[in-house]
């Protein structure tokens, strides 16, 4: 039987003796994407976390890529963090480094790629995103839908076969919020898998799943 792409099995979290999420299992092939819905406060960046292999877990397991990632008290960070891409709610760019210098950042920490052949992989990256011509501003010098372009392409520079998304769209307008939306329907067709975070509504037809969070019940829907 062919393992899955990624496995959450029986995953719980606690903070403070409270649990946060307890029981989550579910699957993804690779290729597919996921939804998950909710409201404030039920979980669902603290999932995307241990997923990220940010936070370590308390109970279950996490198997990515036939490799058991996490698991109580563990976690396995080589080679996976290379492998999955997040792009948070805050977006998290350095204030001080320009656009350019934020995207490449990713490949001298991670890849120990020589700082010229890295600046042209992000050259790259912000192109296919169009804003190549924000390569030498700074994140202040920029619109929220241009930030969060640049937080994309940095996620993106290595070229993660998995892509989180934290509430991206939560402090966008309508109009860039749609726009947002477009750039991760292409991303998904291109074949990256995807699990994006929301309270939100979004369009349901570019989504393999959608996971439902609430008071620690979860209801997962097939699309396609």
């Amino acid at each position: 039987m062919q393992s899955s792409f990624l496995s959450i099995e029986n995953l719980g979290k606690r903070f403070n003796n409270a649990n946060i999420l307890e029981n989550v299992s579910f699957s993804l092939e690779k290729g597919e994407s996921m939804l998950i819905q909710g409201k404030s406060g039920c979980g669902k960046t603290t999932l995307l976390r241990c997923i990220a292999l940010l936070e370590a877990i308390d109970r279950g397991r996490i198997i990515f890529n036939e490799r058991v990632v996490s698991q109580a008290g563990h976690l396995d960070r080589a080679n996976s963090r290379l492998e999955i891409g997040m792009v948070f709610q805050q977006l998290y760019l350095w204030s001080h480094m320009t656009v350019l210098e934020n995207v490449a950042l990713p490949l001298w920490l991670r890849n120990g790629k020589r700082k010229k052949l890295a600046d042209e992989v992000a050259k790259h990256q912000l192109a296919q995103l169009g804003i190549e011509d924000k390569a030498n501003e700074y994140p202040n010098q920029l619109s929220g839908g241009q930030r969060q372009r640049a937080a994309f392409a940095r996620a993106l520079v290595h070229s993660p076969q998995l892509l989180l998304l934290d509430e991206i769209t939560a402090n966008l307008d309508p109009e860039t919020a749609y726009k947002v939306v477009g750039i991760v329907e292409k991303i998904i067709e291109a074949g990256t898998s995807v699990i994006w975070v929301t309270h939100s509504e979004l369009p349901s037809a570019i989504w393999s799943y959608v996971l439902r969070f609430g008071d620690r019940t979860w209801l997962k829907e097939k699309y396609n």
